[in-house]
């Protein structure tokens, strides 16, 4: 008796009409055409409008300009003056004569070679336009044996001692003079070496 109350009867359960099985195949088809559809119209529009937009942007895109943002310092103005006025330089004034006031020693009678010991470029050539400034006449400008040199060293030839206080006093203008000895060989061409440091 359980087992008639589970049961259909056959004819229900097999039974179903070639109409409605062809109507669901259809609805199938329809969606499925349907979906594709819309897909091929999405994927169609991403591209043709990214490309679109790309090209417009790079058309549209303005050249960025500089722009000057106002300030509170006011503008210069150009006012006529009878005489032109002397601009400052930034290197050391010549001396027009080379001998000094207070030892009576002449400048010009001492030969001096200016070496690089620092290591950066133009540091020889810059100290020797500071000592022709001050009437020192300059035999050569190189390198240093080495580039450790931490301040100025000066040397002269012992015949030349004298020397030593005022090239210690006109190379303090610009630099730190370290060492200074009078003991420069006799066979050196020059009779000042000077060796400029850090």
């Amino acid at each position: 008796m359980e087992d008639s109350s589970f049961q259909a009867p056959v004819s229900q359960l097999n039974y179903s009409s070639p109409r409605s099985s062809n109507r669901s195949k259809n609805f199938l088809y329809i969606i499925i055409f349907a979906i594709l559809l819309i897909g091929i119209f999405l994927g169609a529009q991403k591209l043709f409008f990214s490309t679109n937009r790309e090209s417009e942007t790079a058309i549209i895109t303005p050249t960025p300009t500089e722009f000057q943002f106002p300030t509170d310092t006011p503008t210069p103005s150009i006012t006529p003056t009878s005489e032109p006025k002397p601009t400052a330089t930034p290197t050391a004034k010549p001396i027009t004569n080379p001998i000094d006031s207070a030892t009576g020693l002449d400048r010009s009678t001492l030969s001096v070679e200016v070496q690089n010991g620092s290591g950066e470029a133009g540091v020889a050539a810059k100290g020797a336009e500071i000592l022709k400034s001050f009437g020192y006449k300059i035999a050569s400008t190189g390198n240093a044996d080495n580039f450790d040199y931490q301040n100025t060293t000066i040397r002269v030839k012992s015949v030349k001692s004298n020397f030593l206080p005022l090239l210690k006093k006109d190379l303090g203008f610009s630099y730190t003079v370290g060492s200074t000895s009078a003991d420069l060989s006799s066979d050196s061409t020059a009779d000042v070496l000077v060796i400029i440091g850090k």
